[in-house]
């Protein structure tokens, strides 16, 4: 077995200029053979994954430690039953369930459970555990009061290579059908190890694609479900070796496992932290984290059946008007992933804006000049050049709530431009392949989550200017 691959299966938006202290862990962990997972779950207790050579396979355990004297103590073997290799522990707390990554002695892998009187082993369903394909990776977490159980596989309906995916697990315990993350996170190449970080509502994830340090790169993402922003590399962590398996146990300290350092073929554990310098850093650029923004619209909205390419309508009038129409999409649609995409993204990113803009007077105040830049799209349901007016006024919106806001608070710094607004609409030109373009399909075009993701203005940066 190619030992690299086999490590592969069971294998808040960070500034880069943040500086973080990465270590590696004692002997007492890290060993001859590819140690990796590591899961801190309190101040006193964790648990990780080993693995070592067995004959001619690598064999890998879970494995227990505890703080003694302000240091992690060798590992004891957790038993987790039925395979002949168990990795990738993840579970809540106070939950019942110990979700693991459970592999054969050739490699095939699927995820199990274990309760935690560790009596009862089961296998998921063949909703999580597809026929003819590896599934793996676990991680439980919980997202607006339910959990959501990401994975990573190499299932047919993918990008290409390992996806990752996830499925909403009702109070009942019953698996939603698997859902791709989408095309913001998944590429052609490997995506493995994620980790939903709730603090930040941010995913972190490693990936072989290129443009990256070299190998296995971490990156990250914020949002929920499939609904996500452009990724960021998290420069700071990652070398020109494979970086992966990254963890948060507290909101600026965590670990990942890497292959640099003195050992080019095995895993070892590093802890990391960011300094408290970095926590300023964030809070004096607190609109930096919430970039690129994504504000949503409603089919054919502002000023439907028009080729004009302004509006009256401020975006808060669009934003109320689409939001009360929530109880329709979500009774057309009958996806649960569209009635979330309202609070988690509709409204959460309105209410994202108006901190963008209070930091932004904030910088204004301060004598700093400030550019923002916003870019203006459209599903693909109309004729392009319907559809390039169309975004133009969902740009216009948007300029007239910030003309508006507070009073006409930001009128002196448009007037002598040191505030600038600068526009870029693309209409469909860059819509995504999956928005149904069928007039007829309004369950699809109009009402399908691809197509209200494309029904949007973005504000992709907010330049200072001293």
């Amino acid at each position: 077995m190619n030992y690299k691959y086999f490590i592969l299966l069971f294998l808040p938006f960070l500034i880069q200029a943040q500086e973080v202290e990465i270590k590696i862990l004692s002997n007492n962990i890290n060993t001859n053979g590819s140690e990796f997972n590591f899961l801190q779950v309190n101040k006193k207790t964790a648990y990780y994954s080993s693995a070592t050579l067995e004959g001619d396979d690598y064999q890998s355990a879970i494995y227990k430690t505890i703080v003694k004297n302000g240091e992690w103590e060798k590992g004891r073997y957790v038993n987790l039953d039925k395979s002949f290799s168990a990795a990738n522990m993840s579970y809540l707390e106070n939950d019942i369930w110990r979700y693991f990554s459970a592999c054969d002695i050739i490699g095939n892998c699927k995820i199990a459970k274990r309760d935690n009187q560790n009596t009862i082993t089961q296998f998921l369903n063949n909703k999580i555990n597809l026929e003819n394909s590896s599934n793996t990776q676990p991680h439980i977490t919980i997202d607006n009061k339910q959990k959501v159980l990401y994975f990573v596989s190499d299932r047919k309906g993918g990008f290409g290579g390992l996806d990752i995916w996830l499925s909403i697990i009702d109070k009942n315990g019953n698996y939603g059908v698997p859902i791709n993350v989408g095309e913001k996170i998944n590429s052609d190449a490997d995506e493995i190890t994620p980790f939903y970080n709730n603090e930040s509502g941010t995913l972190y994830f490693s990936s072989n694609k290129k443009g990256g340090s070299g190998g296995f790169d971490i990156y990250t993402s914020e949002g929920k479900l499939n609904l996500w922003t452009n990724l960021k590399n998290v420069t700071e962590l990652n070398s020109k070796y494979d970086e992966m398996y990254l963890t948060f146990f507290a909101q600026k300290k965590g670990y990942l496992a890497s292959n640099r350092g003195d050992t080019s073929c095995c895993n070892n554990i590093y802890s990391f932290q960011y300094s408290s310098k970095a926590k300023d850093t964030i809070q004096n650029n607190a609109f930096v984290k919430h970039l690129p923004l994504s504000l949503y619209f409603h089919n054919d909205e502002p000023d439907c059946c028009t080729m004009k390419t302004t509006t009256n309508k401020t975006y808060q009038e669009a934003y109320i008007s689409y939001f009360q129409m929530e109880e329709k999409y979500s009774k057309i649609s009958k996806n649960p992933i569209v009635k979330k995409f309202f609070p988690d993204s509709l409204q959460s990113n309105f209410n994202k804006l108006n901190l963008i803009l209070d930091q932004i007077l904030s910088e204004l105040i301060s004598g700093k000049k400030v550019e923002i830049q916003i870019k203006g799209y459209a599903s693909p349901l109309h004729e392009k050049q319907y559809n390039i007016n169309l975004s133009q006024r969902r740009i216009a919106s948007l300029t007239n709530f910030i003309d508006l806001y507070k009073s006409n608070i930001f009128n002196s710094y448009l007037a002598s431009e040191n505030f600038i607004i600068s526009v870029i609409s693309f209409g469909e030109s860059k819509s995504s392949d999956k928005a149904s373009a069928n007039p007829n399909d309004k369950k699809n075009s109009i009402y399908g989550i691809d197509a209200m993701l494309e029904r949007k203005i973005e504000i992709i940066d907010v330049k200072l200017i001293e």
